[in-house]
């Protein structure tokens, strides 16, 4: 069964935002381009920086969820890249998280808010944790066999039913 995983309001606004605000820096960047009459600094700085954005953002959507699957012997994590597959039997605990437990939570390396919610965070109540969210409620973790803890955000919280071991 396939759980979808949709951004909240606030990784929508932010997504967008960064999209816009590349895209104006961009076109600055390009239209230095035009004028720098071949000085090798300029374009290698303006050239730089065009990439560096195109690669943050394309990155960013590669890797960001787009929906849970569940069978009968495996959790997936669906991701334009590299879908993650966990399985059913190495899940000792799943359960819904509260707001509470979600407090101080700090990203350790990872994406917060553009596309969504995914990578390395600490939460001190929960420790060190791997997100593969889209929102900011629905929250469920999952603790594996081999200590992993690992955060979704499915729009339909009846996928806790699903997965507990």
């Amino acid at each position: 069964m396939e759980y979808r995983a949709s951004l909240d309001t606030l990784a929508k606004v932010i997504t967008t935002g960064v999209g816009i605000l590349f895209i104006a820096i961009g076109q600055q960047n390009v239209r230095v381009l035009f004028i720098s009459k071949g000085e090798t600094t300029t374009i290698l700085i303006h050239t730089g920086t065009l990439l560096l954005f195109v690669a943050i953002f394309i990155g960013s959507r590669l890797f960001a969820s787009q929906s849970y699957s569940v069978d009968n012997t495996d959790l997936t994590i669906n991701r334009p890249v590299g879908k993650v597959k966990i399985k059913l039997v190495d899940i000792t605990q799943a359960r819904s998280l509260t707001d509470n437990e979600m407090k101080g939570t700090i990203k350790t390396f990872g994406v917060g808010e553009l596309f969504g919610y995914f990578g390395k965070f600490h939460t001190p109540s929960i420790e060190h944790t791997t997100f593969y969210a889209t929102q900011r409620q629905n929250r469920i973790l999952i603790t594996t066999k081999q200590d992993r803890k690992i955060v979704l955000t499915p729009d339909e919280i009846s996928l806790v039913e699903k997965i507990k071991p």
